[in-house]
């Protein structure tokens, strides 16, 4: 099928307008920081476990409790804890970070990162396990 010319700098000029739509200042390479609100940590904390794939790569700025736990080696490891709003028990995503100096556990924090899998081994289990990848670590008034 021959195209005309009118038709073909149509459909071209369209194609340069849709090009030119994104944000100059933007970059596609910084995803966008996601904020979870305080009261629904816990739920979104369990929805991550549960559909990891929709949560996977992104950033997000979490505030809750830096949580203690010994791993099969007997060192300890941290995660961002909320509890449940009914009487369960709370539910923690690990932490990825070097230092933790300066920080009490149990202390309320600010936490950002990015969320991957990492390779680790908990209670004699080897496997892929859902890691915070933290950028920023800030303690809570």
């Amino acid at each position: 099928m021959k195209l005309k010319t009118p038709a073909l700098t149509l459909i071209l000029g369209g194609m340069l307008l849709l090009n030119g739509c994104g944000d100059p200042g933007s970059s596609e390479s910084e995803p966008e920081m996601i904020y979870v609100k305080s009261v629904s940590l816990y739920d979104t904390i369990t929805d991550i476990y549960a559909n990891p794939d929709a949560y996977l790569g992104k950033q997000y700025h979490m505030v809750g409790t830096l949580y203690p736990s010994t791993d099969d080696s007997g060192s300890k490891f941290y995660s961002i804890y909320a509890k449940s709003s009914g009487t369960g028990p709370g539910i923690g995503l690990e932490l990825d970070w070097d230092d933790y100096s300066g920080f009490a556990d149990n202390e309320k924090v600010t936490v950002e990162g990015t969320l991957e899998k990492q390779m680790r081994s908990l209670h004699g289990v080897r496997g892929d396990y859902i890691v915070l990848k933290v950028s920023l670590l800030e303690k809570r008034e």
